[in-house]
């Protein structure tokens, strides 16, 4: 949709802390469905991902909330330690609001629910866009076409950052990408 987002752009590196491996290939899966160029690697376990972050070669990393052996916010905090301008983002099935606080507290960049990937995909294509340069936004509440999951439709941008249907003015759900009219 945005021209900018259509140039190619070199594959973004991507470290995934999942001990499971149907969700790792879900959200892989659901990346390259959006045209998002990835390389992933996987880790679970601490010791893999302080070698994996010790190479410093990576654009994201992306963490489930939970996992058996290891605690998923020590390896935020030494992200944020190790490599602090690389963005680290929960996608997690389940997880409290005191779980996603710590998080924030300690510095995730999102906290994005297993069930939402789309917005996974367009925090991504946020963070990454060519050159670097962040896509901005529309003007607050000018009428653009937006692309949901499953659906188009016009809509706008409240003055809360909220995407709403323009016809209507209802919440819209997983807004993936957006272009002006």
């Amino acid at each position: 949709m945005n021209a900018v987002k259509q140039q190619m752009r070199a594959p973004l590196r991507v470290l995934h802390l999942e001990d499971n491996s149907w969700d790792a290939e879900l959200i892989r899966e659901e990346l390259q469905r959006c045209k998002v160029p990835c390389s992933v690697a996987q880790v679970w376990t601490e010791k893999e991902f302080d070698a994996a972050l010790r190479q410093r070669q990576f654009d994201i990393i992306l963490s489930d909330s939970q996992l058996p052996s290891f605690e998923t916010l020590k390896a935020l905090t030494c992200t944020r330690e190790v490599c602090p301008g690389v963005p680290f983002v929960f996608v997690s099935g389940t997880a409290s609001p005191t779980m996603k606080a710590n998080a924030f507290f300690r510095g995730a960049t999102d906290f994005i629910q297993k069930d939402e990937l789309p917005k996974l995909v367009s925090l991504v294509n946020r963070l990454f866009a060519v050159g670097n340069v962040p896509v901005t936004l529309p003007e607050i509440g000018m009428p653009v076409f937006v692309q949901c999951a499953g659906f188009s439709c016009l809509g706008y941008l409240d003055r809360g950052g909220v995407w709403r249907d323009f016809a209507r003015s209802r919440k819209l759900p997983a807004v993936i990408d957006w272009c002006e009219l």
